[in-house]
């Protein structure tokens, strides 16, 4: 599922800007995080999300919800995926990874509190 988030006017503030166009795929990318430092990735490895953000237009989020076939296991990624947010935006920034952590957390809840954004469906989701 690809959904596009509009974020009511706000923008995910980026540290650099980068105003250069692109259609390269993923793959190519040259803003796309490198896994070479990463996980050995092997048959069994499958990719649940994928998020972009750009300059100006919000973000672009995939999700192959039926990898996980219980929301509730998609929850239990999100909180491993805020933990591991912290950690690097800690040792990224020089930040407290406590606080780190604590605005990760400020923000998320803002918005899921005020639904600020509105996400609109570019793709349905379904089982193949």
């Amino acid at each position: 599922m690809f959904f596009r988030w509009t974020g009511g006017g706000r923008r995910p503030p980026l540290a650099a800007e980068n105003d250069k166009a692109s259609d390269m795929t993923q793959v190519e990318h040259p803003n796309a995080l490198s896994l070479d430092q990463g996980d050995i990735l092997t048959d069994q490895s499958h990719e649940v999300m994928r998020v972009w953000v750009t300059n100006g237009a919000g973000s672009s989020v995939w999700i192959s919800a039926q990898i996980l076939e219980d929301p509730t296991t998609f929850g239990y990624l999100m909180s491993d995926t805020i933990r591991h947010a912290a950690r690097a935006y800690a040792t990224t920034w020089g930040l407290d990874e406590r606080q780190a952590l604590e605005s990760i957390v400020a923000g998320l809840s803002a918005e899921l509190r005020n639904q600020v954004g509105e996400i609109t469906t570019i793709q349905e989701g379904s089982l193949n």
